[in-house]
């Protein structure tokens, strides 16, 4: 492209910042690949052959692609590089995550954010965390346990509380189909919350509370809409986040299977590897510190 511009070998290599004949040896080259001359080099200045008019044009497109592309990846690499990469458990990922990002809106810079809950267990969310796939992990966790052992590697804070409700379907008379202050004597149907135990603490409950009760797991999801939808269909009593259940609780499509005093309490923490430290996850943090803060001196 040099040369057809300059029709001038010793200005073209000049402009490519190469020696005349190095210049040359390149354009032989070029040649040889294509097969046929491209250049006239008996008349002054030079002249492109027929192959070589045609040449040129393909050899426009080629390095206008090349610009193009490389235009391209590095706005995709910025572009990724704006993004905060979320992992979240999906019950969280749909009644949680979008609403309290846009209550974050004022404090932080950036309107880009991947969320994932494709992590099968906490330890791959862990490891992910730890191996900064993602950037922030956000996870449901029981106030009574001392959280995530690895502390050094671990930082935290409380987003909020959730409150989980002891709910089952009505029967013909609206009444709940296991009341368990009754102490019924026949095995109960149980929906399990596929979770680790520190984080999720029903078990520990129904051990402490109802140990003398017979709980039969007949179901079992980490995905609070499903669990919920097995509920009202009367597949048994579960433990679900109150804030997912209010509504069918109002319309009675859903009854509490126990009083107030057996809802339990548990956190919305969210996680960072304090291994890695960019610019956009520390002024993220910082705007959750002062978010926080400004939550206290308001309380």
């Amino acid at each position: 492209m040099a040369l057809a511009a300059n029709r001038n070998f010793r200005i073209a290599s000049e402009q490519r910042n190469v020696s005349q004949p190095a210049f040359s040896r390149r354009i032989q080259a070029l040649e040889a690949w294509v097969g046929t001359p491209l250049v006239d080099r008996g008349c002054q200045p030079i002249c492109l052959t027929e192959a070589g008019e045609n040449f040129a044009g393909v050899a426009q497109d080629i390095v206008s692609l090349a610009y193009q592309t490389r235009e391209d990846i590095v706005a995709k690499i910025s572009c990724e590089k704006e993004k905060i990469r979320f992992s979240t458990l999906s019950t969280l990922a749909q009644f949680f995550m979008p609403a309290w990002l846009k209550q974050l809106q004022p404090f932080i810079d950036t309107d880009q954010f991947i969320v994932r809950t494709d992590f099968g267990t906490i330890a791959q969310y862990l490891g992910a965390l730890e191996e900064n796939v993602v950037d922030l992990f956000v996870c449901y966790e029981d106030p009574n346990t001392g959280g995530f052992s690895d502390a050094e590697k671990l930082s935290s804070l409380i987003l909020g509380q959730e409150v989980l409700v002891p709910v089952v379907a009505p029967d013909a008379t609206g009444a709940p189909l296991w009341w368990l202050p009754d102490r019924p004597t026949d095995p109960i149907p149980y929906l399990h919350t596929a979770s680790t135990l520190s984080l999720w603490p029903v078990k520990g409950h129904l051990e402490n509370t109802y140990g003398d009760l017979i709980f039969t797991t007949v179901y079992e999801t980490s995905i609070a809409t499903a669990m919920k939808a097995m509920a009202i269909e009367g597949y048994g009593v579960a433990w679900i986040p109150g804030a997912i259940v209010a509504d069918d609780l109002a319309q009675g499509r859903l009854v509490r299977a126990a009083g107030k005093d057996d809802d339990l309490v548990v956190d919305i923490k969210i996680y960072r590897c304090t291994a890695f430290s960019e610019p956009k996850i520390e002024a993220f943090w910082q705007a959750l510190l002062k978010k926080t803060l400004c939550s206290e001196v308001q309380g």
